[in-house]
């Protein structure tokens, strides 16, 4: 059997994708033949030849305000496709795509589905290869039970080798030693400065946060160091992103040594607890360049009730002390988190402000429910006081809520358009930069 792994449209095109990397070198290993086609980048290659050329060979000068043009386009691109789908119409460059799946000659095609926003396309996608026969299965933390209607749903790699070949059960499967990048190319970002994303457990081992969804049901496991080495010698790229939601301290500074020897520059998510300012240079020196950390509030209270198990004296000295070891600090920030009120959203803005000076770039969001939180599993711990769920014609059900105090979600979105030109003025690179992280991690 001939196995085809898809990655739908729509979402950034800027690096190869994690999850169908993993299963294609998984399946190889177990002697499938497999074989990949990242249908966004195509797709993206196709609608926008010149902003592909533009960000192999980007400059900063000129970046924001060609990156504003590009999300703007692409975002009206995707809404249009989208509404022609839900009318069961033919999105763009579909033929296109349908004809590279043809070419490939698939008995089976399996869709990695990671962000709702690709639900759509891979609709479309699964209800043309149903009709010309083709077998597909779905699997990805987007997966929703409409899709499940249209595909077999496998929950992951060893459940998909075992509807492969059922010869081979989940425990008699080889894993292989490292992730083969090597059939993935020419994204929106020089080949020489390709970032590739790699992952060091399962989950994250705080599951805590009371508004994550990341964690459930997943055990957590950490991937052996040599997995990680191999992986890094394998692909030959200069560039690395620890897609993990965290990674705790011991783990770091074992995953430095080995970046330290293989001469790489990467980038992590973090949440921002209790770094030492020797870790910090340790990490530092060994290529660490960018951290991407978890703040969310600038309020203890608010802190305290997402159950982020930190302070914001703790948050500060920490970016301070990153800043001194030369790494670059992105912050992500959430606002209109159940109770917030309007004085604890302007002591985050006030938090920012007051360590600007080692505040690299701001990506902020307005707090949303959903399902497998402790929020929402819980409501009435957060002042949560009804939920309203309406149901959509191809996602899952759009969840509002109505609050007993705090914020609104409006009044939310509101004050951080008040506040934008605030949070901008603290960004020591370009806004969009948030579209595109892997750029700031190439840019000397």
């Amino acid at each position: 059997m001939k196995v085809l792994l898809i990655y739908s449209p729509f979402c950034t095109p800027a690096t190869p994708p994690y999850a169908i990397a993993n299963i294609y070198s998984f399946l190889k290993v177990n002697s499938v033949d497999v074989d990949i086609l990242d249908l966004n980048l195509e797709f993206h290659k196709l609608k926008f030849p010149k902003e592909y050329d533009y960000y192999r060979d980007f400059i900063l000068e000129d970046y924001e305000e060609k990156t504003n043009e590009f999300m703007k386009e692409s975002s009206k691109i995707y809404s249009e496709n989208n509404k022609k789908i839900v009318k069961g119409e033919k999105p763009e460059s579909f033929d296109e795509l349908i004809e590279l799946i043809r070419s490939k000659k698939p008995d089976l095609v399996a869709f990695s589905v990671v962000y709702s926003s690709q639900v759509f396309y891979t609709k479309a996608l699964i209800e043309e290869l149903n009709k010309e026969g083709i077998k597909c299965v779905i699997g990805g933390p987007a997966i929703n039970d409409k899709l499940k209607e249209k595909a077999t749903f496998c929950n992951n790699e060893f459940e998909l080798l075992n509807h492969i070949n059922s010869s081979i059960k989940p425990n008699k499967a080889k894993v292989h030693d490292y992730i083969d990048f090597s059939s993935f190319q020419d994204y929106f970002i020089k080949e020489k400065n390709k970032v590739l994303p790699i992952k060091t457990c399962t989950t994250c081992y705080y599951k805590q946060c009371a508004f994550c969804t990341h964690h459930q049901h997943t055990c957590y496991y950490e991937f052996p160091l040599e997995f990680i080495e191999k992986t890094i010698t394998k692909n030959n790229s200069k560039y690395w992103f620890f897609i993990d939601d965290m990674i705790h301290e011991k783990r770091l500074l074992q995953i430095a040594e080995i970046m330290k020897q293989k001469k790489v520059i990467w980038t992590c998510q973090l949440r921002p607890t209790k770094f030492s300012k020797e870790t910090l240079q340790t990490l530092s020196d060994s290529g660490l360049k960018m951290i991407i950390w978890g703040v969310e509030s600038g309020n203890d209270r608010v802190l305290k009730l997402m159950r982020k198990g930190t302070n914001k004296i703790e948050i500060s000295q920490i970016l301070k002390d990153s800043h001194i070891a030369g790494i670059k600090n992105v912050i992500y920030t959430m606002f209109g988190f159940p109770t917030e009120t309007k004085e604890e959203f302007i002591e985050t803005i006030k938090f920012l402000q007051e360590n600007n000076e080692y505040i690299d770039l701001v990506s902020t969001s307005i707090f949303g429910l959903q399902k497998g939180t402790v929020i929402y599993d819980r409501p009435d711990l957060f002042e949560i006081k009804k939920i309203h769920e309406k149901k959509r014609t191809v996602l899952e059900p759009k969840i509002t809520y109505d609050v007993e105090s705090g914020l609104t979600n409006e009044e939310a979105t509101k004050l951080r358009q008040k506040y934008k030109k605030t949070i901008e003025k603290i960004n020591k690179y370009p806004k969009t930069m948030n579209f595109f992280r892997e750029h700031m991690l190439i840019i000397d």
